[in-house]
């Protein structure tokens, strides 16, 4: 967006939250001042506004305004490097200027608890060190905000070494770029091109991509518009493909016992396509994009994953985590999951040269062919094991339809083994997912599993049943298994009638609600009009009053 004559780009960033009061407005311009204390805040240094604006650019404007208890307020701060800089000031100095609404004459006032001197002298700094030249210019910036709401303008902004501007706003007019951003050639073979197009490489020079990975989960009523068009949330579990759930319990020196739920599997177009790295999230902000735990070698290529890490600490700018023992921890956990990860399902995307390993007792698959879409299986009975590398126990897709897992591991039934639970596939394209689950297991297996074998095995059921062929009893299990199928299957087929039927009456509900609302909205008229009807009558009875005390030979007709 330009506002100097010049032409000079500034960046425009505005949302239609609660605003700021003129007391919020200097806390957040002032340096270490934080409120965000819980533990479900991701910032809480102070920092974040000063920095992320100065490194865009070299000054900021803020226009901000909010209703808090019947008082509409609008407030205006300038963060300014030039200023600073050419005025040699050896404090930070914060012009800042605010209005209040007054009802008698339906104007926004200005507001001088120190004075009109101090007023009048941060008037005239915002105006000579912002590209406005006059108060009017300035309020004008409040015209197309609602009555709530911030906007941020940061202009200056910094160039390279190139002495081209950091960010590029003319190759795509609906996204913001960074310079020097690799040029996407036509003429290159398929496998090069969707490589560079694909998200895991965009995000580091197109705003846009990185703004829609941003959250693990967006809010129903939450929104990113850039350039005029709102962002595309993309979820990456939903291009995975053979997607695995594994659960991993960090050693936290805590009182509650944390587990970590990883969503892994191969990307489409493994194992061609040359990407590895997991999704680290923290409290649903994402923190390391396509982190490449380890290294990126033949094991390894096509495999991506997700995770939100909420026991670890962000650094100040939120752009990674600090290097603490958790951190290895997770780092070497992490490598060793793409390993095993590829070790079991590697021909599954072609890598026919490399003879396929028997899976482990425990990874008996009861599945049918790969391209069957309507996969079911008995959760088994098993003893249960808790060591910081157990299965989770997971009855659906951790990040189906783009929204996390919550899993409550104590409210699971005790006969459900943590260690011997489902897992789930994505369609091709879609958002679905596909229950399964391995059959049930001796303690003996369970002894004889390795400490790293959390990874549960797809295996086709026909391969599954030539394994283990030459068994002795291998036929009948297949029975039982097919067995516990037909009855899971019924199980779901009556499931997802209550599921209907649970459909049909929220929509009754939501229709309900509507009709209420709008019901409440023509009472709600009645008492507006009923209250003005009132106060009328108060004032001319008033009226009435005072006639008679001032000339009581003088009535009302």
């Amino acid at each position: 967006m330009k506002h100097s004559p010049d032409g000079d780009y500034a960046l425009v960033i505005e949302d239609n939250g609660g605003g700021m009061s003129p007391e919020s407005l200097r806390r957040c311009m002032s340096f270490g001042f934080s409120q965000k204390c819980t533990d479900t805040s991701i910032g809480q240094y102070g920092n974040g506004f000063k920095t992320s604006t100065m490194r865009l650019g070299a000054d900021a404007i803020v226009f901000t305004c909010t209703k808090d208890n019947r008082r509409l307020t609008r407030s205006v701060g300038l963060l300014s490097y030039t200023f600073l800089m050419r005025t040699k000031c050896n404090d930070i100095l914060v012009p800042a200027v605010d209005y209040e609404f007054d009802a008698s004459s339906s104007t926004f006032k200005k507001i001088m608890n120190c004075g009109e001197k101090y007023f009048s002298s941060n008037m005239s700094t915002l105006l000579r060190w912002s590209p406005f030249s006059t108060e009017d210019e300035l309020l004008n910036q409040f015209s197309d905000m609602e009555c709530h709401g911030t906007k941020i303008i940061v202009f200056n902004l910094w160039f390279n070494d190139a002495l081209e501007m950091e960010l590029d706003f003319e190759t795509d007019e609906q996204d913001i770029m960074i310079s020097g951003a690799p040029e996407i050639r036509a003429g290159r073979n398929t496998v090069e091109w969707l490589t560079q197009m694909h998200v895991a490489n965009r995000f580091r020079y197109s705003l846009r991509d990185y703004a829609s990975i941003l959250y693990l989960h967006v809010p129903e009523r939450f929104q990113i518009i850039l350039c005029g068009r709102a962002v595309e949330p993309h979820f990456v579990v939903n291009d995975l493909m053979y997607p695995e759930c594994i659960k991993y319990r960090p050693q936290v020196e805590v009182t509650t016992e944390v587990d970590v739920i990883t969503t892994i599997g191969y990307l489409r177009g493994a194992p061609r396509l040359d990407i590895y790295g997991f999704n680290v999230y923290h409290k649903n902000r994402l923190i390391l994009p396509y982190w490449c735990a380890g290294s990126c070698n033949k094991q390894r290529r096509g495999i991506a994953g997700v995770l939100e890490a909420n026991f670890m600490r962000p650094t100040h700018d939120k752009q990674d985590f600090e290097r603490t023992g958790l951190f290895q921890r997770l780092e070497t956990r992490l490598k060793d999951m793409a390993t095993e990860y590829w070790t079991y399902h590697c021909h599954l995307v072609g890598y026919t040269q490399i003879a396929k390993r028997p899976p482990p007792a425990h990874y008996v698959s009861t599945t049918a062919t790969h391209d069957d879409h309507n996969l079911v299986a008995q959760v088994t009975k098993n003893t249960r094991v808790y060591n910081s590398r157990a299965r989770a126990s997971l009855a659906f897709h951790p990040c189906s339809n783009g929204y996390p897992l919550h899993v409550d591991l104590d409210s699971l039934p005790d006969q459900v083994d943590c260690d011997a639970c489902p897992s789930a596939s994505i369609n091709a394209g879609t958002t679905s997912y596909i229950p399964r689950n391995a059959p049930q297991q001796s303690q003996t297996e369970l002894r004889r599993r390795k400490p790293c074998s959390e990874i549960f095995w797809r295996a086709q059921k026909r391969r599954n049943t030539n394994v283990y062929s030459d068994q002795p009893g291998s036929h009948s299990g297949t029975e039982e298994a097919e067995e516990g199928f037909r009855v899971v299957l019924d199980q779901n087929t009556m499931l997802k009638d209550e599921c209907s039927g649970l459909e049909a009456a929220g929509k009754l509900l939501t229709s309900k609600a509507d009709e209420l609302r709008k019901e409440l909205d023509v009472w709600r008229r009645v008492y507006k009009s009923l209250t003005d009807e009132l106060q009328f009558y108060d004032g001319l009875e008033g009226l009435r009053r005072g006639g008679h005390h001032s000339n009581p030979g003088i009535g009302f007709i």
